[in-house]
């Protein structure tokens, strides 16, 4: 029998982490012994003691720290001896067969070093945006002309894919000792990017399996709903740190796995759109009293992203 050990890193989020154990035991592999390790981000309202009580054989680790999440799956990781892991987000299910499919991939093509399952919305089952490139320049601008993307609208069999998305990835045990753990110099996006990037280079393939699906709600932990599903949303204080996150990783990104000048230009471009977008909540800031909190707060965390030196940010962490 194989073995099986599934991450969930939790921010608060302790119901759905609940209903993803329930939909993990409900439909556990056949093929493999199943181990799910919850670890808690110091949420501070009680998930460990909730999540511990509904699920007293699952393991909880209690973090003093907010560590992000691939500092968070690392703690589970790190002294992992296992055939099989899987990197599951909080606000997901899996469904009927969904882990045996993964499982029976990667045990029937020992070439293919990780996948994932078809991520759709919790809601109503609609395919959610899955960038499957490396977020090049040019891919950056192709997404933002076309929108959100599905790689495999009407396939069925594998396909190959440069990344995996970050919602549902099951890995090779044995690719914990080559290609490493998660970089833990990404607090949150981007560490999956880069995981894929270490992969291919060593010569796996990734493979997105259209057949098997999770379901998602998205956003939970970082208040950052899917592309299509966020509409006019309020940014809450973690929304608005998640969105310098997110630039200060893919920064961090490019610095390992691009030229200096493609940085540069980066930079640049990120910095010219924050500014265009600094616009509306500073004239809200100065027209509309009632919006200025709000808009002081967006202004604040533009400038922060725009404060940002790409070429200082700390190099590579935890991945070996």
């Amino acid at each position: 029998m194989h073995s099986l050990i599934v991450s969930i890193v939790n921010y608060k989020t302790p119901l759905l982490v609940i209903e993803c154990i329930d939909s993990l035991k409900a439909f556990a592999p056949s093929c493999a012994a199943l181990q799910i390790v919850v670890v808690d981000n110091a949420s501070g309202d009680g998930s460990v003691q909730v999540i511990g009580a509904a699920h007293p054989d699952v393991r909880v680790i209690a973090c003093p720290d907010n560590l992000g999440f691939a500092a968070g799956n690392n703690q589970v990781l790190r002294d992992c001896r296992c055939d099989f892991v899987l990197l599951l987000n909080s606000d997901a299910r899996v469904e009927a067969g969904t882990l045996d499919g993964m499982l029976h991939a990667l045990l029937d093509n020992p070439w293919v070093g990780a996948v994932s399952a078809r991520v759709v919305n919790a809601s109503d089952h609609a395919d959610q945006d899955y960038p499957s490139r490396f977020p090049s320049l040019l891919e950056m601008l192709r997404r933002a002309i076309c929108g959100a993307q599905y790689p495999a609208a009407g396939q069925q069999g594998p396909v190959t894919l440069e990344r995996l998305h970050g919602a549902c990835m099951m890995w090779r045990g044995a690719l914990l000792s080559t290609v490493g753990l998660l970089d833990a110099s990404f607090f949150m996006y981007d560490e999956d990017v880069d995981w894929c990037v270490r992969a291919r280079r060593a010569g796996w393939q990734l493979w997105l399996l259209p057949h098997v699906r999770v379901l998602h709600h998205g956003g939970s932990s970082s208040g950052r709903l899917p592309v299509g599903l966020r509409g006019h949303q309020t940014l809450s204080e973690t929304a608005l740190r998640m969105r310098y996150e997110l630039r200060r990783s893919r920064y961090r990104l490019y610095r390992k796995h691009c030229h200096p000048w493609e940085l540069c230009v980066l930079k640049l471009l990120t910095d010219l759109m924050i500014l265009l977008t600094s616009l509306r909540p500073a004239l809200q800031w100065l027209l509309r009293p009632s919006r200025r909190d709000a808009a002081a707060a967006l202004l604040r965390s533009n400038m922060r992203v725009l404060g940002l030196n790409p070429f200082s940010l700390p190099g590579a962490a935890d991945d070996r």
